[in-house]
């Protein structure tokens, strides 16, 4: 069948419509899968960054213990002006005076073995005794007594008859204790606090000759001791 010119136009026509519609369905359908199977986030370089915290990590320090080294073991300081004081005593320490230096004495100070009234000491001091009186000084910091068995040394001259006495006395001169009186016919005891003395003096005096002609005798100081 022949159609004419203008059938012929009509069904182009709406054979083209169709094939709009199937592009315009694809087009459709393209933009609906973009948009609900995935979105893409987009940062513009305006965009605030995003905070970053940093954790700071503190720094330790080690200090060097103590060396087991014995070079580097501390030492005590020494105070110069110590070095030539006396050094203190062990607790319950005893020492003989005849085995301590002289602080201060005259040349009639002597130590050695004494006999007293025929009993021997070995750790004694001898000393003159006369009118005018003999002493000794003796460094005592630390001690708290001092012990003596004393009296007119067997060979002495001038023993028989004679008397005198013996006084300990701080280092301003004071009187510590009692004095002891002595004589040749007996063994006396001398014991005295000397708590916080640095330096004791001991005298002996004569207060009795037994010969008029002599002015002097030796005592002793038998076993004396600091404790």
């Amino acid at each position: 069948m022949d159609l004419t010119k203008q059938e012929r136009r009509a069904r182009r026509r709406w054979g083209v419509i169709p094939k709009w519609f199937e592009l315009l369905a694809i087009c459709a359908a393209t933009i609906a899968a973009g948009f609900f199977g995935g979105r893409e986030t987009v940062v513009r370089a305006d965009d605030p960054k995003p905070a970053v915290t940093v954790t700071a990590t503190a720094t330790v320090t080690a200090t060097p213990g103590p060396s087991t080294n014995a070079d580097d073991e501390p030492r005590t300081q020494v105070d110069p002006s110590d070095s030539g004081g006396p050094e203190s005593p062990e607790p319950g320490s005893v020492v003989y005076l005849a085995d301590r230096d002289v602080v201060d004495g005259g040349g009639d100070v002597s130590a050695q073995p004494v006999t007293i009234r025929g009993e021997h000491f070995a750790k004694s001091v001898r000393l003159t005794c006369d009118s005018e009186g003999e002493s000794v000084v003796y460094s005592t910091s630390g001690y708290t007594r001092l012990e003596a068995k004393v009296g007119i040394l067997a060979d002495s001259p001038n023993a028989i008859g004679s008397v005198g006495s013996i006084q300990v006395a701080n280092a301003a001169g004071n009187p510590i204790g009692e004095e002891v009186s002595i004589q040749s016919s007996r063994i006396e005891e001398l014991s005295v606090d000397i708590s916080g003395q640095d330096q004791v003096k001991i005298s002996c005096v004569m207060t009795k000759s037994g010969d008029e002609s002599s002015s002097y005798f030796y005592s002793g100081l038998g076993n004396a001791s600091l404790s």
